[in-house]
């Protein structure tokens, strides 16, 4: 072996030990951060374990093609030693991502409870807003992160410049001698010679989700994230598929408990009967952003939401309302649409839901209605504004539009400013009805609103819980003024929130980070409080049929003023890979690459072991399903 490989191969050799090092002690340190979760030594181990695997499976992969180029130069007749500089360039900066990734993890994993994953290049396309947020919320971390980084690259740097490499000769027998190393590469890349190469769910030990992704390493968890987007739109792919006749036929029964069925090419699509006449009432739906239940008094939560908690007895108000997801595009893909929720993208970002897709805007246009989407932020955000106009909505709103608001933060004025702006749009041609959906942003890292507006909760004044209590007043205002105004007297409004701020547990999926406060009102709706458990996907149907809207839905939601008397409910969430079908009982947890699982839940807690329920996890995977089938053959329409 010539001189200029073994060199070569040498300080690949080191690479990969300094970044197996780098690997391990960043794992040690988010371990001993989270030292409060792990329940015991075979926890400890599982991680170590499961993360050497993983982060030789890494390093492999990254290695694989430098010593491939390695070995095709030596059977070129080219001298030189450029290949050694590249090979020198492409170390470091791996070198520089490996670190910067698990910098980002800490701070990744305060917001969201697990390792960075496709949220973190999600954001990208918004960095206004992202980088905004991090220099407000979390300075010191970006500081300290920032700082770390330099050091590495100065350090690794350094090492670098001691590695001169000597000139390329043509071997042919050099090269002939890396093909064992070459296939213990692929094999490291596969982590063994099993059927499948490895993947999240073979070092998955716990029902935290959170520790599960402890063995991976970030920059891992990121590159398998974005793999996984290739196959996204398939549950099939990521839960296990069961036979399309199977998963219709589940859909089929639903849709003839929800009305009459119209075309078996569209299988959800019935003709939904209302339960009130067609009035021309305006539609208002008012979006909480990150309001979960844990902060609102009725519903057993901290006692920062006095407006909210008004309206329990003039409303009509969920006590069991669960969310779809963790985001806002979720929340509001299930508000807007009632599309079943996916492990893909939510559909305001996917390119097939961007004409076409059936939504409440859409619909209500044919009934001579004017749409609109307000919101105090940039609505390019999450692509929510092309999602909308693209799909039956004739106007956004957004900050661009507000003359001299009182109050800008990073994510967009104040929802004070908000809703001063719908108050004007909504009083304009009254004769109009009208559809609106105001989404507001005040609750939302790093928590910025208005000073002297309300007695804060507690010190400093930039924290969750005083951003929800300024949410709440600022809401109680503009309800108060919808009403005093006369605006309520002709009008359906829900407001509910979209999903619940920082979702965590040590659940595969925590169910109790799904709950939310919704509540509707209209003049039609004696004020009520429902015990039943609702999803957010029963909202859209149910509003539908309060306006008297008669008309073929897509909507495999229930209309929640028409229930028989034995209906008890059930709701669908998505927690990162995972999905829960919860029918208030058992819950079944769909899990990638894995057996569906069944858990008895009661009192926000999951029986010690799981059990198999053939049937409700037959529906679980027939409701996955169908939302990817669904989406990937244009079905979710009208007709």
């Amino acid at each position: 072996m010539t001189p200029f490989v073994k060199r070569n191969l040498g300080f690949l050799g080191q690479f990969f030990l300094i970044a197996l090092t780098i690997l391990t002690t960043s794992r040690l340190a988010i371990v001993l951060w989270q030292w409060a979760r792990i329940e015991s030594v075979s926890d400890f181990q599982a991680i170590f374990m499961g993360g050497f695997r993983v982060d030789i499976a890494t390093l492999s992969q990254l290695m694989f093609l430098p010593l491939v180029a390695l070995a095709l130069h030596a059977l070129t007749p080219f001298k030189g030693n450029w290949l050694a500089r590249a090979i020198k360039i492409y170390c470091w900066l791996v070198l520089i991502v490996l670190v910067l990734m698990e910098i980002a993890t800490p701070t990744f994993i305060s917001e969201y409870d697990t390792r960075p994953n496709r949220l973190f290049f999600e954001y990208l396309s918004s960095p206004n807003e992202v980088f905004g947020m991090l220099l407000n919320g979390y300075l010191l971390e970006m500081a300290m992160g920032t700082l770390l980084l330099v050091v590495t690259g100065w350090l690794t740097r350094h090492w670098l410049k001691r590695h001169s490499g000597d000139v390329a000769v043509f071997s042919p027998a050099s090269s002939l001698l890396m093909l064992p190393l070459l296939a213990l590469l692929l094999l490291g890349a596969r982590s063994g010679i099993q059927h499948r190469p490895i993947n999240p769910a073979m070092v998955a030990f716990s029902n935290d989700r959170m520790l599960n992704t402890l063995p991976l390493n970030s920059t891992y968890s990121v590159m398998y994230a974005l793999y996984q987007m290739g196959n996204e739109e398939s549950a099939a792919n990521l839960y296990g598929e069961i036979p399309e006749e199977a998963m219709l036929q589940v859909i089929q029964h639903d849709v003839s408990e929800l009305g009459q069925p119209v075309s078996q090419d569209m299988p959800s699509l019935h003709t939904m009967k209302p339960s009130q006449p067609f009035q021309k009432r305006n539609l208002i739906i008012v979006v909480e952003e990150s309001l979960g239940a844990q902060f609102v008094g009725s519903l057993g939560g901290k006692p920062l939401t006095q407006n909210i908690d008004s309206w329990r007895d003039k409303s009509w108000f969920f006590e069991n309302l669960y969310a779809t997801g963790t985001r806002s595009a979720r929340g509001l893909e299930a508000i807007t649409t009632g599309y079943l929720p996916s492990p893909a993208r939510p559909v305001l970002k996917l390119p097939k839901a961007q004409s076409n897709f059936f939504n409440l805007a859409g619909l209500l246009s044919e009934y001579g209605y004017e749409t609109s989407f307000i919101y105090g932020g940039e609505s390019h955000f999450d692509n929510m504004k092309g999602f909308f106009l693209n799909n039956g909505f004739d106007l956004a709103i957004d900050q661009n539009n507000y003359k001299n608001p009182s109050f800008v933060g990073n994510w967009g004025v104040s929802d004070e400013d908000l809703f001063e702006q719908a108050l004007s749009y909504l009083q304009q041609i009254p004769e109009q009805p009208k559809f609106s959906l105001i989404f507001t942003s005040t609750n939302h890292t790093p928590f910025e609103f208005p000073d002297n507006k309300i007695e804060l909760y507690e010190q400093p004044k930039q924290t969750v819980n005083n951003a929800v209590k300024y949410a709440d007043f600022a809401l109680g205002k503009f309800l108060d003024q919808l009403e005093s105004k006369g605006i309520m007297d002709n009008s359906v409004v829900l407001v509910v929130a979209d999903h619940d701020a920082r979702v965590w547990g040590d659940s595969l999926v925590p169910i109790e980070h799904f709950h939310i406060p919704g509540f509707i009102i209209s003049p039609d709706i004696e004020p009520k409080t429902d015990k039943t458990l609702v999803s957010q996907i029963d909202l859209a149907p149910t509003l539908l049929s309060l306006m008297g809207i008669d008309h073929q839905v897509p909507t495999l939601g229930r209309d929640l003023t028409q229930l028989s008397a034995n209906y008890t409910g059930r709701a669908i969430m998505q927690y990162g890979e995972n999905q829960a079908y919860w029918d208030g009982k058992e819950v079944v947890i769909l899990r990638p690459n894995q057996e569906p699982v069944t858990y008895l839940y009661s009192a926000g807690k999951f029986s010690d072991k799981p059990t198999h329920d053939e049937q409700q996890e037959l529906i679980a995977l027939a409701y996955a399903q169908f939302a990817s089938w669904a989406y990937d053959k244009q079905k979710y329409r009208l007709n």
